[in-house]
């Protein structure tokens, strides 16, 4: 039984030819069309440091993380920064003159980060102060901690040599930005991530398509499923299963054509790039089961329906605008640590920038999280799913 619902999901799969299209050929054609378009862009071109302003006032010199973290990535030969000490007015100045991509201060003892345009620069100035901030955040943590059992100890406290010797350790640990590509930095690769991030989503159409000739108020195949005595689990289980042999073949078909013929560098996180574009396409697959089960409504309705909640998720994800994903984070924080496709783009972007692995596996963590607890909702709703007639 098992069996044969798995073939048969299969080739109900690929004989719908909109959804072979969508899923398997659309990103294969848009990665073609990338090359095409960007490959003479750049050549050769290496991730120079970035002209910053800071705005040296008391508060900056106050905040001791970001003045110690941005005097440490604006040192030495391989420096991320260029930085220049000014005022308010010489910062804006060197800002409306294009003399620097943005400028860096501290407002009511919160970074602020202000920029004229979304590029790579900019976007890589604002995951700067992000992990900062987050490195701050946790000094603070510690120090009132152990300022806590000093406290209850009955021990001095010297406050700011507590702070000042917790933010050493912190900074001088091995979590620390840094560019580990094997070669030179491409801007495309940006766009490649956010095609594989796409591709992962687009998953969703497939298990949404599947579910629906299982539901008896959408297709005949349904109304035969639900007066059938087979348990529903020997129904969705195959669909799923088949839903997500389909996507990995996608995926590999899209993988062959960024390595042999685009010839995008993945460097050597070519595996955990893998692993997570699979949790990527496991969140899809849920989310296209969930739309399918809970939305009340036509296959159409459904249809547009997914393809509006990912193409939202991409755009507060950044991909049409890579500062969008700042201005979220930033401003709703939530709304990403929700969004499935901030989840596979941040983790595609954390491979690239950090030299530790702790923000990529929270991030497929987190994918599988989402994944568990949409499906959970998914079969909740199912299960619940009753009809006055047939």
């Amino acid at each position: 039984m098992f069996i044969h619902n798995f073939k048969y999901s299969i080739k109900l799969l690929l004989k719908n030819r909109q959804l072979v299209f969508w899923t398997l050929a659309f990103p294969i054609i848009m990665a073609v069309l990338f090359n095409m378009a960007f490959s003479n862009i750049e050549n050769s071109e290496t991730l120079e440091a970035i002209d910053i302003a800071v705005v040296d006032d008391n508060s900056f010199n106050s905040s001791l993380i970001y003045k110690n973290s941005l005097k440490s990535l604006g040192e030495g030969d391989e420096r991320l920064f260029n930085i220049t000490y000014t005022d308010e007015k010489g910062a804006d100045e060197l800002l409306s003159e294009k003399k620097v991509t943005g400028i860096f201060r501290i407002v009511k003892n919160e970074p602020v980060v202000t920029v004229n345009s979304n590029g790579l620069r900019e976007t890589v100035l604002c995951y700067v102060v992000n992990e900062i901030k987050s490195t701050g955040d946790l000094v603070m943590k510690l120090g009132f901690e152990d300022i806590r059992k000093n406290i209850s100890s009955g021990n001095k406290i010297d406050y700011e040599k507590e702070f000042t010797d917790i933010a050493q350790d912190v900074l001088s640990s091995d979590a620390n930005i840094n560019n580990v590509s094997t070669s030179n930095m491409s801007y495309i690769m940006i766009e490649y991530y956010s095609l594989i991030a796409m591709a992962c989503m687009y998953s969703g159409l497939l298990s949404m398509t599947l579910m629906n000739y299982r539901l008896a108020n959408v297709s005949a195949v349904g109304k035969r499923s639900a007066v059938s005595s087979a348990k529903k689990s020997r129904i969705v289980l195959p669909s799923l299963l088949a839903s997500f042999v389909v996507q990995i073949a996608g995926l590999i078909l899209l993988y062959l054509v960024l390595i042999f013929y685009v010839r995008a560098d993945f460097g050597n996180e070519l595996p955990k790039i893998i692993l997570l574009s699979l949790a990527g396409s496991i969140a899809g697959l849920s989310v296209g089961t969930a739309v399918s089960v809970m939305v009340k409504a036509g296959e159409n309705a459904k249809f547009t329906g997914l393809v509006g909640v990912i193409m939202a998720g991409c755009f507060f994800a950044g991909m049409m605008g890579v500062m969008m994903k700042n201005i979220v984070d930033k401003n709703v924080p939530i709304l990403n640590k929700i969004n499935p496709v901030a989840m596979i783009t941040d983790g595609l972007y954390a491979l690239y920038y950090y030299n530790s692995y702790e923000r990529f596996w929270f991030d497929v963590i987190s994918l599988a999280v989402f994944s568990l607890i949409v499906l959970l909702i998914s079969i909740n709703g199912l299960r619940r799913q009753t009809y006055d007639s047939i």
